[in-house]
């Protein structure tokens, strides 16, 4: 990540080494901020994700009726895929030995909320790591992106083969998140399948405008027409929902029209009883 240091004299914003006046994108401990011309410094840095929530979600996700729960504590349980789990989706075949012997003695809530949010941890810092290589300023992406990223890793392991999806992130393409976020597992058959039910899951709760705006503010900055398009696209679909429904009002309106004028004209055209 670049840092500068940068000074402000005369309502503008100088490189210590530079007489010409400093606008951009800039990382200052640990913050990173546009600053304009004007003088302005804007946070561009989000708040950090919530592992707390991370791991609350991955209980609905992952075992939503606590199998598992005895006497209050956590043992290993068998999935419906034959796997043995401990607690919210915490695979036994992958753990050391150490903790495969714990969890035959059994954890309790407060230590199983402890070892979850440990490695909830982990799969966040690994979040900022993937999301290096993609864009400079990692802290600007929103906290619920990064919890979904999170969880995702969470379930295959690793974000190594999402590389669009890390693309579509750096960019706050919301469009490209959703689509390649999809996640593809081996069902009884042998046969891939799409895992539409956590995908569902995972748009519910992570990937979507929380409070409106961009993933990341500092996308609004260097792409404003592209936030503008995608903020209008909604408004666009809405518009031409209505227009077609005025349409299609004023069709029925000249149909019956012409069906009153057209049984007027029938009625005209018969012989008058009264006058035979």
């Amino acid at each position: 990540m670049k840092r500068f240091i940068l000074i402000k004299r005369n309502g503008q914003w100088f490189s210590p080494n530079s007489d010409k006046p400093f606008s951009g994108v800039a990382s200052c401990n640990g913050f990173t901020y546009r600053y304009t011309l004007d003088g302005r410094k804007v946070l561009l840095s989000k708040p950090r994700p919530d592992p707390q929530r991370v791991v609350k979600n991955l209980w609905q996700f992952e075992n939503p009726q606590r199998r598992g729960f005895v006497n209050g504590l956590y043992y290993p349980f068998v999935t419906a895929n034959g796997n043995t789990d401990m607690g919210a989706g915490i695979d036994m075949s992958k753990q050391t030995a150490a903790f495969r012997r714990e969890a035959q003695r059994g954890l309790t809530p407060q230590r199983m909320n402890q070892e979850l949010n440990k490695r909830v941890n982990e799969h966040l810092r690994k979040v900022d790591t993937a999301l290096r290589r993609y864009t400079n300023y990692p802290d600007t992406v929103s906290p619920q992106i990064k919890e979904g990223l999170a969880d995702l890793r969470y379930q295959v392991g690793s974000l190594g083969g999402y590389p669009k999806l890390l693309q579509s992130v750096a960019k706050g393409d919301l469009n490209g998140i959703q689509r390649e976020s999809r996640v593809m597992f081996k069902n009884k058959k042998g046969q891939m399948q799409f895992d539409k039910r956590r995908y569902d899951a995972r748009n519910s709760n992570y990937f979507y405008f929380r409070q409106g705006g961009m993933i990341s503010p500092l996308m609004e900055s260097i792409m404003p027409n592209t936030y503008k398009e995608s903020r209008s696209e909604p408004m666009k679909r809405e518009q031409t929902r209505r227009a077609a429904q005025k349409i299609q009002q004023k069709a029925k309106a000249i149909e019956s029209y012409t069906n009153v004028r057209n049984n007027i004209s029938a009625s005209l055209a018969k012989p008058n009883s009264l006058l035979r």
